[in-house]
This record gives structure tokens, C-alpha cells and sequence, in this order.
């Protein structure tokens, strides 16, 4: 009778903080998690028994293991190391041969001919092992046994190889394992195993360079075909797109950037620098440079803009994004960059001549015009700089399981204004203006940043920035509809327009503000 015991007891230290929230072997890994791999292919092998043993997160594993066909798990209240499992299981009455396999790796091994091989060795246990010159620590001898393992014990043999944590015992052998032998290696040096070495892709996902080169291999295997476990998650105007990889409960996303994406490691350093902050961003767990892609938590689906009453978290957004503005001298501190990477006059020029040519058609901006421009941006450009996420909009404000911000490659050392004037003018969410004001209230008087700010400055300095802000919304809609073709923007630009006008009639309504009729 054939048992298989998949090692899934692991403290996934350097996976922190993913393995904090989903157990190692249960990460969503493209279309499936290592776990249910290994439990498909322990199926495949003819197992009769299919058991794993667990300890860090064990309750999801035991959760898991119905759905994948698992018999039993036993959990580990200490950790038993990699030979306490297999003498536990014995001693409670399991018999037969055994499989052993790893829970934290993605292979395409034939464990089928290595059971096969082990079988027929006349060794009483075996260990599948790959050739990794970079790692290869297993000493073997010319008949193919092990005669040490380097820095352990033993002797360095005629070659060397990698153990996959793929092993076999027969029932002879399982039964010699004693308690005292948790380091399975102390039994392997008198039980002296046969090791069968073979070719295929065999990858550690311990860390976040292995989670990533899994993913790659995996995308390969697919053909980066999409399946139900698969899904597109979101896509955004820049041209990035967002995938939801899903395994026995548990989601992780997969953010793919395009080849010219220059945003791409200004996305990577400042999502580190907000996640060591605690700030309310997603946390990045494998980067890929090369391939431009990021794994990162998966905030659901729930953005502000799709919230049936909307009204009930604009006060909890706006409480996040004070917290937000009060890191800002924290994060300039840590990212030098990212303090001098000022939104500045020329920075708001370019927003309203952006404007000019894509949603006014302007080849040529008229006099008048460019200086109520020129006096808009100077005027931004002098109030008060914090962290500015740049598009905080509802698109890119997540609800559930929590609040939080994304699409934050942008963010600037700007207006302390420019965000609280983004989201409550957002033209895909159209709050009421008197809403709008009644926010803008909460918003200054909880913000301490502002207390000695009088709310007539305030609320000049608001309206400012929304006029700025509204007009760069407006000239992207236009171009991101009629220049690149993406239809989803267009039914924006009337919204857009008429938060225009009401933003201008509310400053034409205050005193000594210089204010030109823009052209319609």
C-alpha cells in the first residue's frame, strides 16, 4: 500500500509577510496552489493514503485538504523537523511504503519513473535529486548511493546532485526511523539511500524570487491562456492589467505592466516604502523587473465607485487619507526621490495644456487664457506640499476587506489639496456639491496638517486645486477615448464638464479671485 505525506508544517519566514496571511503550500500560484499539485500527483501515482502534516496555519491546511482529496493532516503543535513526521506516522499505525513530497515547491518531475527506479534498487529508500551545480550538496558513488551530503556527513563521491525533497521508503525502512531522527538526513547516513537523478524544471517558491520564477513557468505551461482560476482582476488607462490567481480559498494578484511602462519601478519602490509605513497600499510580495510583473494582495473587487451607498465611506476614506498626508515627512525622509519629485508649476501647466489640446481642440491657447492658466498654476504650485497620491480617484480606492489605495506609481511631493479635491470632484462618482462641501468641512477640520488654516482659505485653496485637477481628468478622458481608442472613458466627459462649471461658478463666487469664462 502506497501512502504519500506532503511537508506542508513550514513557517515560510522568507516569505514574510504573504506567508503571514496564507499558509506556503496554499499560495495561489497562476491556476492552483503547490499543495493541490502535489495532492493531484501523489492521485496520479496510484497513493492509497494521502496524508500532510502542517503547523503554521495549520487550520488552512486542514481546511483545504477535503477539497483536495487529502486523508489526513496532522498537525504539529512543535515542529518535528523533516523525519519526526514519518516516525509519528508510523508509530500510530500507518504501514505500507511511503512517498514523500514537498509542499513548497513547483515541479514537472517524473516521480513516476523515480518510483519505479527506488522499487527496483534493491536500496531500501531513495531520493530524487535534480543536478544544480549552484546548490548540489549530495554526495554520490558510483552505484548511484549516497555517500554524504556536504558539510553533514560522509564522503564527497565520484558526483553531486540536488535533493527535491522527493523521497521514498519502503515499509522496512520506514519502520528504522526513530524519534530521535527529526534531521532525516541523520537516518539517510546509516540507511544509505539510493538517489536517481533526472532532468525537468524543479523550483524552491521559499522566497519571493522562486514564488516568481513559478509563476513565470507556470504563465509558460498555460500558454498564458486564462482559466476559471484565472481571471482578469482590472485594467487601467496606463495600460497595465490585473490578474486574480485563486487556490483553495486564497487570492493573490498578479499586476502585468507593459515592456514601456516607465512608472514600472517608481510602482515597485514606492508600494516597499508605504507598505514598511503601513500605509493603506496593497502589499508586494515578488517582483519580476524583467518581466514587469508585481504579486501583490488581493483587495477584492469592492472599489469606492461601486459601493451601493458611496455617502457612508467618503468620511473612513478621508480619515485614511489624512493618514496618508501625515506620513509625509516620514516618506521624504526614507525616499529622497520621491521628496524632490515636486508637482510644481510646470507640472500644472502641463495639466491645463493638456486640457487646451485635448478637450478644448486648441492648437494655440489664447492670451487670456494662458495667464488665468499660468495664475491657476502659480497659485497650486504655492500652497502647502504633502505626499500626493496624484489619481486619487474612486476607481483607485478599495473597500473591502479594507480600505485602501492603489495606482500609486504616481504620487508626488504636491498640493496638500490636489487628492481631497480628486475624489470629491470625481466625475465618476458626481456627488451632490453641497456633499462635496460637507466633505471638504470634515476633511479640514480632522486634519491637523490644516489647524491653523482658516476655512475661507481652505476652501479658496480647494477649489484651486479641483479646478486643476478637473481639467487634467477632462483632457485624459479625451485622449485616452479619441487618441488611444478606449471607448470606456468617453461617457466621462460630460460628468467631467459639468464639475467644471461648478467648480468655476464656485470661484467666480469668491472675492479677489482672478477667474476667466472658459470657452464651452
Amino acid at each position: 500500500m502506497l501512502h504519500t505525506l506532503i511537508l506542508a508544517a513550514g513557517l515560510g519566514t522568507r516569505l514574510r509577510p504573504l506567508t503571514e496571511r496564507i499558509a506556503k503550500p496554499l499560495i495561489p500560484i497562476v491556476d492552483n496552489s503547490p499543495l493541490a499539485r502535489q495532492a493531484a500527483l501523489a492521485k496520479k501515482l496510484g497513493s492509497k493514503k494521502i496524508h500532510a502534516n502542517a503547523h503554521h496555519l495549520a487550520e488552512q491546511v486542514q481546511n483545504a485538504a477535503t477539497e483536495l482529496g487529502i486523508d489526513k493532516v496532522w498537525v504539529e503543535e512543535e515542529l518535528l523537523g523533516t523525519g519526526g513526521p514519518l516516525h509519528r506516522m508510523w508509530k500510530e499505525g500507518e504501514r505500507g511504503e511511503l512517498l514523500v513530497l514537498n509542499g513548497d515547491c513547483e515541479h514537472d518531475l517524473d516521480v513516476e519513473t523515480f518510483l519505479k527506479k527506488a522499487r527496483n534498487s534493491g536500496a531500501s529508500c531513495a531520493l530524487l535529486a535534480i543536478d544544480n551545480p549552484d546548490i548540489n550538496t549530495l554526495c554520490i558513488n558510483k552505484e548511484n548511493l549516497l555517500c554524504g551530503i556536504k558539510n553533514k556527513f560522509g564522503n564527497l563521491g565520484s558526483s553531486n546532485a540536488t535533493f527535491t525533497g522527493i523521497s521514498w521508503y519502503s515499509e522496512k525502512a520506514w519502520e528504522k526511523i526513530k524519534e530521535s531522527e527529526k534531521d532525516i538526513r541523520d537516518f539517510w547516513e546509516h540507511e544509505i539511500p539510493f538517489v536517481f537523478i533526472t532532468k525537468g524544471n524543479w523550483l524552491d517558491i521559499g522566497n519571493p524570487k522562486g514564488l516568481m520564477e513559478a509563476i513565470n513557468s507556470q504563465l509558460s505551461i498555460l500558454n498564458s491562456q486564462l482559466n476559471e482560476n484565472f481571471t482578469t482582476a482590472g485594467s487601467a488607462g496606463s495600460g497595465r492589467k490585473y490578474y486574480r490567481m485563486k487556490a483553495n480559498g486564497h487570492s493573490l494578484i498578479l499586476q502585468q505592466s507593459h515592456s514601456e511602462d516607465r512608472d514600472f519601478e517608481r510602482f515597485v519602490r514606492y508600494g516597499k516604502l508605504f507598505n514598511s509605513l503601513e500605509l493603506p497600499t496593497p502589499e508586494i510580495y515578488a517582483v519580476d523587473e524583467t518581466e514587469k510583473r508585481v504579486v501583490m494582495q488581493d483587495l477584492g473587487s469592492v472599489r469606492l465607485c461601486d459601493a451601493g451607498q458611496p455617502l457612508l465611506y467618503y468620511p473612513l476614506v478621508l480619515e485614511k487619507l489624512i493618514a496618508w498626508q501625515e506620513t509625509s515627512e516620514k516618506a521624504f525622509e526614507l525616499d529622497s526621490e520621491l521628496a524632490n519629485r515636486v508637482f510644481g508649476e510646470s507640472d500644472y501647466l502641463w495639466e491645463t495644456s493638456y486640457f487646451a489640446e485635448n478637450y478644448l481642440q486648441m492648437k494655440e491657447i489664447p492670451a487670456d487664457l494662458a495667464e488665468f492658466f499660468k495664475d491657476l498654476a502659480k497659485r497650486a504650485a504655492g500652497q502647502p506640499r504633502v505626499l500626493m497620491h496624484r489619481d486619487f480617484q474612486s476607481q483607485n480606492v478599495m473597500l473591502v476587506p479594507q480600505i485602501a489605495f492603489v495606482d500609486f506609481q504616481g504620487a508626488r511631493n504636491g498640493s496638500i489639496y490636489y487628492d481631497a479635491a480628486s475624489l470629491l470632484w470625481d466625475p465618476y462618482m458626481m456627488l451632490p456639491v453641497e456633499s462635496v462641501k460637507q466633505l471638504f468641512t470634515l476633511w479640514h477640520s480632522a486634519n491637523p496638517l490644516l489647524k491653523s488654516t482658516s476655512f475661507e482659505t481652505a476652501w479658496e485653496n480647494f477649489l484651486i486645486a479641483s479646478l486643476q485637477r478637473i481639467m487634467q481628468a477632462l483632457g485624459a478622458y479625451c485622449f485616452l477615448s479619441k487618441k488611444k481608442g478606449i471607448k470606456s472613458f468617453e461617457q466621462y466627459i460630460e460628468p467631467g464638464a459639468e464639475r467644471l462649471k461648478e467648480i468655476s461658478s464656485l470661484l467666480r463666487a469668491l472675492p479677489a479671485t482672478p477667474c476667466v469664462r472658459l470657452p464651452q
